[in-house]
């Protein structure tokens, strides 16, 4: 409930002038209660507390009676999904369960505490890209991991650019199936760690965000197929999900964008966060363009 203030702006902004937003789903990993206690009281925030905190707990209940609303009413696009009340535990990984049932095929994912992106970076660009390549993962937050030996950076600068022919061959229109991938040259191919063998290290780049050369992407912001999540939650990838809920860093991110990119066969793909408005950037140059043109006029008299 602390985060009802990081998200309920957004959300609102997002459900009245975004096109296409039929549904909204938000995963509630902790118990119902925690929301309609709040939401239920009616009790004068304490007086030691300051002004601020004070009216903080009161647009905080406010919030909660508000989500509540919204989603005992069945004709509103918002529902919550309670994961208890599913039979799942706490879990990061529970915005990814089937048992979601979302309606849409495209599902757009924002972390409640954000970053929360424009209209113009996720609709008329992110949305458009994921149209194109529904069968990966794509985002706006990347990473990567860094290759330390030099095996592994010329494998993968070669990987790069056989992605590189591929997409171009793609544009063509090109088959790019396994059956005539060889036939085009342009294999595409994981890099392989041999730690033992080599002596093949690699290290998590959480120092940028690469948006040519991302290997993975942060949740907040990107989209993925329905179809996902019954694979992210199969029999078969039970050891992963059990390390990410025992690792003291909870890496769901990493795991479900590495698990994805392994299903597909396909790296994601990135999109700019931000949208420059194209009329201020021409008028800007514009101005740019003029005050050179005056200071070399001054300067030749």
């Amino acid at each position: 409930t602390s985060r009802l203030h990081d998200f309920m702006n957004p959300l609102l902004v997002m459900m009245e002038t975004w096109p296409g937003l039929t549904e909204v789903i938000i995963v509630w990993n902790s118990p119902r209660e925690t929301l309609t206690s709040m939401a239920e009281n009616t009790d004068a925030p304490s007086p030691n507390k300051k002004k601020a905190d004070r009216n903080r707990e009161i647009q905080e209940r406010q919030y909660a009676s508000q989500l509540l609303q919204w989603h005992n009413n069945s004709t509103h696009p918002l529902r919550i999904f309670f994961s208890l009340e599913n039979g799942l535990e706490n879990n990061l990984l529970n915005r990814y369960h089937p048992l979601l049932q979302p309606k849409n095929e495209a599902i757009m994912y924002f972390d409640d505490d954000g970053p929360f992106w424009s209209k113009d970076a996720m609709i008329t660009s992110g949305f458009e890209l994921w149209k194109r390549n529904s069968d990966v993962q794509v985002g706006a937050f990347p990473r990567n991991i860094r290759y330390m030996s030099q095996r592994m950076k010329d494998t993968g600068r070669h990987g790069v650019d056989s992605s590189i022919q591929a997409i171009a061959s793609n544009a063509r229109g090109v088959d790019l199936s396994p059956q005539t991938q060889s036939k085009h040259h342009h294999p595409l191919t994981f890099t392989p760690i041999c730690r033992n063998v080599t002596g093949d290290t690699v290290e998590y780049n959480y120092f940028v965000f690469p948006d040519f050369d991302a290997h993975v992407l942060l949740p907040s912001g990107t989209f993925l197929h329905r179809n996902f999540l019954c694979f992210i939650w199969h029999p078969a990838f039970e050891e992963l999900r059990t390390y990410v809920v025992t690792h003291k860093t909870y890496p769901d991110d990493m795991t479900v964008s590495t698990l994805i990119s392994h299903l597909s066969g396909r790296a994601p793909r990135t999109f700019p966060r931000e949208i420059t408005d194209g009329v201020k950037e021409i008028s800007r140059n514009r101005r740019m363009l003029m005050l050179e043109y005056d200071r070399d006029e001054k300067e030749e008299r």
